[in-house]
């Protein structure tokens, strides 16, 4: 044991000393919200800047100056549209649309055809959208019209309705949910752990790698065991994990609450506001904003989702991470690494492939069984974690997972207690379950 702790702290310590490791620490939580934000400034404002017309060649009639909202500049013409195809481009345009004569003396009819629209590359599919919604609600306004109907007695039949969510509790108690909120926490957490594998699984395999080429595992493994070598930098890489994440956690929590205190000014009105015992009138735009933002914190249980995140993410870790030590034991050159790599990849990348569809139905059979599932259940059981899993299904998951990377563990260990020593061996996975069985 004493060894494993001696190879764990040289693996941390080399890590988090680096000037490397402090900046990206501090500066992740800072750097992809403003680069997040940086990219939908600039593609904005590239847009914005952008006056690229499109043709309008409108034989109904109906449709003069109702295209303004789709991020170009609409251009009303004349002519055959057959000349127009050819000539668009050389006018500047990006397109040409057409619209055809159209019959709207029976306000029955439902569907109407013969709108085209030509370009030499692909508009975007929300500027189609937006061209086909435009087309849509002006033949509504003209069948409308046409009907007779008071177009204030239709307007004012459509109506807004909002849905308050709440759970019940184990006592009877309804407590506000947010379905939004819980998808935002869901799809973050589980894509987190997803980046971590792969981030830190490959630090494993590459420190395994360079010490091995470099034969300085020959000099460690005369006083340390193959198998607590492995376990020490699997646990040390894992710890300098914990520890960023930790970090991350700290100073989210401190900005948040940071943001909220700025927000609300310091004042207490806006905590009696979160319990709903001050109406809303008697806040200040401010004040109300931090009030809804504590509101949505209260309504997902924050302390249960955090420690939920720091198991799946240990566990996950030393579930994939035991694996890539072995890969990285197993091979000389990062090249030959790739053909042991896909079978431990294909989990991972499932699990955040199925992600999308667990987040639409968090209770569904899918999202049970990928979640109680060790390679999968990490990511999957993380994202639903927030709209609320049942008390078992969690157990259940959880000990499976420690059950799964106890396993993983075994046979990576007897794996890498050959592997490491091997030389100029061309592995396959032949070789490897020899390796599995074989004495020493």
């Amino acid at each position: 044991m004493n060894q494993i702790f001696l190879v764990l702290k040289r693996e941390y310590l080399t890590r988090v000393k680096k000037k490397s490791f402090l900046l990206a620490t501090l500066l992740t939580p800072l750097v992809l919200p403003t680069i997040i934000f940086a990219i939908a400034y600039f593609a904005t404002r590239d847009k914005d800047s952008r006056h690229e017309e499109i043709l309008v060649l409108d034989e109904s009639g109906y449709f003069g100056e109702v295209f303004g909202a789709s991020g170009y500049d609409f251009e009303y013409v004349t002519g055959d549209i057959e000349e127009l195809k050819t000539t668009f481009a050389d006018k500047g345009a990006f397109g040409v649309l057409y619209i055809p004569q159209l019959d709207l003396s029976d306000i029955s009819v439902r569907r109407f055809e013969g709108f085209q629209f030509y370009s030499e590359t692909n508009a975007s599919i929300r500027t189609m959208e937006r061209i086909e919604e435009s087309i849509e609600q002006r033949i509504k306004d003209l069948k409308l019209q046409r009907s007779g109907l008071d177009h204030s007695v239709i307007e004012n039949l459509q109506v807004n309705a909002d849905l308050d969510t709440f759970n019940i509790t184990e006592s009877g108690e309804a407590k506000e949910s947010n379905s939004g909120l819980s998808f935002a926490i869901g799809y973050g957490t589980g894509f987190l752990i997803y980046m971590f594998i792969f981030v830190y699984g490959s630090q494993i395999m590459q420190s395994v790698l360079d010490e091995k080429t470099n034969r300085i595992v020959e000099v460690i493994v005369s006083s340390v065991r193959p198998f607590q070598l492995m376990m020490g930098k699997v646990l040390g890489v894992g710890a300098v994990g914990f520890t960023q994440i930790l970090i991350w956690i700290v100073l989210m929590v401190t900005l948040s609450t940071v943001g909220i205190s700025v927000l609300s000014g310091g004042n207490e009105v806006v905590m009696e506001a979160a319990s709903q015992q001050v109406p809303q009138e008697a806040l200040s735009q401010q004040q109300e904003m931090a009030a809804n933002i504590q509101n949505m914190i209260s309504s997902v249980p924050v302390m249960k989702i955090l420690l939920c995140f720091l198991f799946y993410f240990l566990g996950a870790y030393f579930l994939y991470g035991a694996l890539y030590a072995a890969v990285g034991s197993a091979v000389d050159s990062l090249q030959d690494a790739q053909q042991f790599m896909f079978p431990i990849i294909i989990p991972i990348i499932a699990s955040i492939m199925a992600m999308f569809f667990v987040l639409d139905d968090p209770n569904g059979g899918l999202a049970v069984t990928l979640s109680l599932i060790p390679f999968t259940s990490p990511i999957i059981m993380m994202a639903r974690i927030p709209f609320g899993v049942p008390d078992w299904q969690l157990a259940l998951s959880m000990v499976l997972l420690i059950a799964g990377f106890v396993g993983t563990t075994y046979v990576a260990g007897r794996i890498y207690r050959i592997g490491i020593l091997m030389y100029g061996v061309k592995v396959n996975w032949k070789i490897m379950k020899k390796w599995f069985t074989m004495k020493v």
